[in-house]
């Protein structure tokens, strides 16, 4: 369950590396406190996904909190490149200061996060590891939006990709992790 737990943390996250990129490229500031905000948002949502899922689990019977789970995990990564497909991020630097502060990372933490709780919950009652989770995907949230973020400041010549590209890889990834546990089901 640990792979499991790393790999939809992964899949939660990478989105945030996205985000980075584009600001990056725009270039704006992500504040190492607005990071710390980000950090904690996901912290505190995976956990209650957690609680969540657990709760599910106990009320459901194995079988069918099984299906459920993948068949959510599944609809959740077709509906995560759907939405990509269909519309850019959105954009939380709403001072157009080209500084993200710990206002603006409220809303951009519960917007990563938001996906997060669907895909914790889910996971959680297809038995991740409960503990492993919320911090893996609060890392994984830090890292990829400081990289992201570094990586878009450096090379100007991604401002042609589409922000909406690892969104896209999110789903995608989701929706694999869901038949692929349907195989081994």
């Amino acid at each position: 369950m640990l792979f499991s737990s790393l790999v939809l943390a992964l899949s939660s996250s990478i989105d945030a590396l996205g985000i980075g990129i584009t600001y990056g490229i725009k270039n704006t500031k992500i504040s190492f406190l607005a990071k710390i905000v980000l950090f904690v948002i996901s912290i505190v949502v995976s956990i209650l996904s957690i609680l969540f899922g657990n709760f599910i689990k106990n009320v459901l019977p194995d079988f069918i909190t099984k299906l459920f789970g993948n068949l959510i995990l599944i609809g959740m990564g077709l509906f995560v490149v759907f939405q990509a497909m269909n519309e850019d991020k959105l954009n939380f630097d709403l001072d157009c200061s080209n500084s993200i502060d710990i206002k603006e990372a409220f809303f951009l933490g519960f917007a990563l996060s938001f996906d997060c709780f669907c895909i914790g919950s889910c996971g959680s009652a297809l038995g991740i590891n409960s503990f492993l989770f919320p911090l893996f995907i609060s890392v994984f949230q830090f890292v990829f939006l400081s990289v992201g973020n570094a990586l878009g400041k450096k090379l100007q010549l991604l401002a042609n990709l589409p922000n909406h590209v690892w969104s896209m890889v999110s789903g995608v990834l989701l929706v694999l992790i869901g038949l692929v546990r349907f195989i081994s089901f």
